[in-house]
């Protein structure tokens, strides 16, 4: 009886590996990674730079001698640096082999401003005339194609529509013989944006980043009235404006939506 036991188990021993070896395998489960396709809202922060300059199309107090006179010819050119602030959204696609389309829109607020002396002191040295540029609001609607270089970073570049108000202001201090002599303009230029930046996942849904852009902005002509006395048939001044906007921002996006995929057919 032990001797067949013995030769049982030996048997037993003998056949399990072949046994074993006939058997289907489980697969093993595959494992999943986050994706860029997805929305996204969120805000950003940071620093911006912006240029204009004017020229003058009319008689005006700041650029002639008399209501009636010639233009003084010249332009007044201003250079401007702030904060700048903002809300962004978005949508993105990821593809299989990494490539991420995506589109996006912004509203952004700064404090670009700048006050200068006017090219020529017309009225001096009985009163002097400053004059101003503001840039306050800027709306963009853009494309993106970018790279997912691992799970978690995304480089890309962007391009799109671009529109930003700019006001222009005149003061004339003090007032010259009871003539105030000031105006406002204020005007919404198009244009263009492109850019480059990155973003970082944190969590699956939640995103930090950094962005450069550019904005060029189409000279448009500013007409307004000017106050306190009359510069010529329509007591109006009129003069071209255009700029330009440079900015870097911190973002940060929160994520819904996101989906998944295999890691084996992406990375």
């Amino acid at each position: 009886m032990k001797k067949l036991l013995v030769v049982g188990f030996a048997f037993g021993a003998l056949i399990a590996p072949a046994m074993a070896a006939d058997l289907p395998l489980k697969a093993a489960p595959p494992v999943f990674v986050s994706t860029w396709t997805g929305c996204y809202i969120g805000g950003s922060v940071g620093g911006a730079w912006a240029k204009s300059d004017w020229t003058y199309r009319s008689i005006n107090p700041y650029s002639s001698f008399t209501p009636a006179g010639p233009i003084v010819p010249g332009d007044n050119a201003f250079t401007m640096s702030s904060w700048i602030a903002g809300v962004q959204g978005g949508c993105n696609y990821e593809f299989q082999n990494r490539w991420v389309i995506g589109a996006e829109g912004s509203w952004s607020g700064s404090d670009l401003d700048r006050t200068i002396p006017n090219y020529v002191q017309v009225f001096a040295p009985f009163s002097t005339q400053t004059v101003s540029t503001g840039i306050n609001s800027l709306l963009t609607v853009t494309g993106r194609l970018g790279y997912s270089f691992s799970p978690s970073w995304l480089g890309y570049v962007k391009g799109g529509y671009a529109t930003a108000r700019v006001e222009t202001t005149g003061v004339t201090n003090p007032p010259l013989g009871g003539l105030v002599l000031n105006w406002t303009t204020s005007q919404w230029h198009d244009g263009f944006i492109v850019g480059v930046g990155g973003e970082y996942k944190i969590t699956q849904n939640f995103t930090l980043g950094v962005e450069y852009n550019y904005v060029g902005l189409s000279t448009s002509d500013h007409v307004g009235p000017v106050s306190g006395g009359a510069i010529g048939p329509d007591n109006q001044i009129v003069h071209r404006v255009n700029g330009n906007i440079q900015s870097v921002m911190a973002r940060a996006n929160f994520l819904f939506g996101t989906g998944s995929a295999p890691l084996v057919a992406r990375y």
